[in-house]
This record gives structure tokens, C-alpha cells and sequence, in this order.
């Protein structure tokens, strides 16, 4: 049976929840900035999204597309089971991804982060004046270290500093540059002191380098055309 509703009385986090085993189509009428949203659930799974009829292909835009829902709190929807959706099987067949919906509205500062991602406890970070807002989830850690980061710090530095595990500060500084709040210190003043490079050599030649041109000497000629009169070489 077809649902009907307004997020206003009844969250996404419900809906998703009661919605979890039924195939269907979730529409969300004229709710995303005056435009209508489809979602194409399947196996408390979002295959598809739509919206004002185009498909979104994008998993990242299409759960930012949820969440932007989930977060306005308002805006009525409607459910047809799979059986009643007009045109839902060739869109049921239109897999876009596969998004499980109870990760859907999961805040992605809060999400699970690879190792390999993690930055070196020794690489020293530095506060951003971006004037970013701080995230409600990051609020907490923000206040403890923000003041270690104005001169910058590493997560080796902040454990010391905070008595904070490292593992978990790693994660927090993650966090944070994902947020724009932090980047990288990088030193890039060259020492005063350091010597001037070596010019190398010169691919213009120097006056002195060129040899110059050699005149034919009169006085030479004459000297050896005497000679070979006085030795008869050049008698007739």
C-alpha cells in the first residue's frame, strides 16, 4: 500500500526504517529546492535517484541529495510499493549504485576512514583562518586543539600535549583538514644564511673568450716574396 506524509511529522531516519523491506519508489514532491525527488529503493538499498525526472548518477550528489532532506526537515512524500509505481521497472532495472539506507544519513565526518588515509603522526598541521564553521560533531575536539594548532602541531606533538591516543587524534586531524579547518604546515622560507648558488658557466662568450680574427699581414707577404727572389724560386 501507497504511504503518504510530510518530513515534518515523520523523519527520513523513520521512514528509511519502515521502508527497509519494501521495493518501491519514494517521491518527495517539489520538497529539493521547489523540484521533485525520486528515490528508487530496493533490498533497504537506494538504487537510483531522480530529480524532476533526471537521474543523478553520482553516489556522492545523490546521498548529499538525502541529506539535504533529511537536514530541511520538511516536505511532504509519497510511496508506491514496486507494483503500483508507473514505469518502475525499467528504473528498477536502471541500477545507479547501491547505497545502504541506514548509511544514508550518516554524517561522512563520522564515517569509517581508511589507514592509508590517515595523515603521519609526525606531519605538523597548522589552524586555518578560513573562518570555516566548525561542524556540531567536531566542536569538542576543535576547542581542546585549536590552541596547540596556531603554531602547529602533530598528532606525536598533541598526544603529548593533550595525553589524547594518538590513533584517535590522527582520526580528528583528518577530520578536521576534511573540514577545512587545518592544513599542512609547510616551512617554505629559504635560511638567511644559506649560501648563494654557484653561477654555472656562461653560454654567452666573454670578449676575451673569442679569439680575434687573424688580417692578412702585407708586411709578411713581402718579407717572403724577397726571400724567394734572393733563393731563385722565383725567377722566370
Amino acid at each position: 500500500m501507497a504511504i503518504f506524509g510530510d518530513l515534518e511529522h515523520h523523519t527520513l531516519t523513520d521512514l528509511f526504517k519502515i521502508l527497509q523491506t519494501r521495493p518501491g519508489t519514494l517521491f518527495f514532491h517539489q520538497a529539493y529546492q521547489g523540484r521533485t525527488v525520486e528515490m528508487v529503493l530496493e533490498g533497504g538499498r537506494l538504487n537510483a535517484l531522480y530529480i524532476d525526472g533526471f537521474p543523478v548518477p553520482d553516489a556522492a550528489q545523490a546521498q548529499a541529495t538525502v541529506q539535504h532532506l533529511h537536514a530541511q526537515g520538511r516536505g511532504a512524500f509519497e510511496f508506491q510499493p514496486l507494483s503500483q509505481t508507473p514505469g518502475a521497472g525499467a528504473r528498477q532495472g536502471a541500477r545507479l549504485y547501491a547505497l545502504p539506507l541506514g548509511s544514508l544519513l550518516q554524517d561522512p565526518l563520522l564515517q569509517a576512514v581508511p589507514a592509508d588515509q590517515l595523515p603521519h603522526p609526525e606531519t605538523r598541521f597548522v589552524a586555518q583562518p578560513s573562518g570555516a564553521e566548525v561542524p556540531a560533531v567536531l566542536a569538542s575536539g576543535w576547542s581542546v586543539l585549536a590552541p596547540h594548532l596556531r603554531t602547529g602541531a602533530s598528532a606525536a606533538d598533541l598526544a603529548r600535549q593533550t595525553g589524547q591516543p594518538e590513533a584517535e587524534l590522527l582520526l580528528t586531524l583528518h577530520r578536521l583538514r576534511a573540514a577545512g579547518l587545518i592544513a599542512p604546515l609547510r616551512t617554505v622560507a629559504l635560511s638567511a644564511s644559506a649560501p648563494a648558488p654557484t653561477p654555472g658557466p656562461s653560454l654567452v662568450p666573454s670578449s676575451a673568450d673569442v679569439a680575434a680574427p687573424v688580417a692578412p699581414a702585407p708586411l709578411l707577404r713581402r718579407l717572403l716574396g724577397a726571400l724567394r727572389r734572393l733563393t731563385g724560386s722565383g725567377a722566370a
